[in-house]
């Protein structure tokens, strides 16, 4: 009964392994994109992508790239970026390092790309609007706007 207890554990250490090391993304695509979303949304898919750099090699890097909306509030995105940093740094303990935002500029809708790559630079990740197609909706002092989460 031991030894067939010892096979099994031995088995599934192997395809646990296995599955690690297999990345299911690809350097330099976003692992990640997501619109304006609540923060409860928000942080589960930080986790992902913290589980992701911890688990790759330590000269990964992991790109918080914020794009403002056609309709875009200033600062906003920027807000959003630090805040994502933030946690990523100060709870899920991912070295500060390993973390880079950027502001990206203007698309249709706000947009959030999480990406990784082996540590060389993105930028410039998209393609933005011009300026000029932006409306401004006043300030948000840098803070982010509430999300309200769907309720299933």
């Amino acid at each position: 009964m031991t030894r067939i207890v010892c096979v099994i554990a031995m088995f599934l250490s192997f395809s646990v392994a296995g599955e690690r090391s297999s990345a299911h993304f690809s350097f330099n695509s976003p692992f990640d994109e997501y619109g304006s979303v609540c923060w409860e949304d928000e942080k589960a898919r930080l986790d992902n992508f913290a589980v992701t750099l911890q688990n790759v090699p330590r000269t990964t890097i992991g790109h918080i790239i914020v794009y403002d909306g056609k309709r875009a509030c200033r600062g906003e995105a920027i807000a959003r970026a630090l805040r994502a940093k933030k946690y990523l740094v100060d709870y899920r303990k991912v070295d500060a390092d390993r973390i880079v935002w950027r502001w990206g500029g203007y698309l249709t809708d706000m947009t959030t790309a999480l990406v990784v790559t082996p540590g060389e630079s993105i930028w410039p990740f998209r393609p933005s609007l011009p300026r000029e197609e932006v409306i401004f909706n006043g300030s948000c002092n840098r803070k982010v706007r509430q999300v309200k989460c769907a309720k299933w």
